[in-house]
């Protein structure tokens, strides 16, 4: 435990040197799809944007056929989603545009 939070462990120095490695890695590879999807969809993605990864259960789930999938950014307060329906690879901004 580290400290005085009970909620908080301490990694080892293996460990913390590649979770480093792993975070930098991800947020690169955040980086890339969040320019990707911007450029496809028509956002500007500033400088200083702040890029999540948010998953979430689409309301087309249920019925999706087998191999679609779509996945949720938001850019900079702009949500844009990318994915596979149906075959078809896709970007858009805002979601569910259709």
């Amino acid at each position: 435990m580290a400290g005085s939070n009970s909620n908080r462990y301490e990694l080892e120095p293996g460990d913390a040197q590649r979770m480093r490695r792993l975070s930098e890695e991800v947020r690169g590879r955040l980086l890339e799809m969040a320019l990707i999807t911007a450029r496809t969809a028509g956002v500007e993605l500033r400088g200083n944007a702040a890029i999540k990864f948010v998953p979430r259960k689409t309301a087309r789930e249920a019925d999706a056929a087998a191999g679609d999938w779509m996945e949720i950014d938001e850019v900079d307060g702009f949500e844009v989603c990318y994915g596979v329906i149906g075959g078809q690879a896709f970007a858009e901004s805002p979601c569910g545009a259709d």
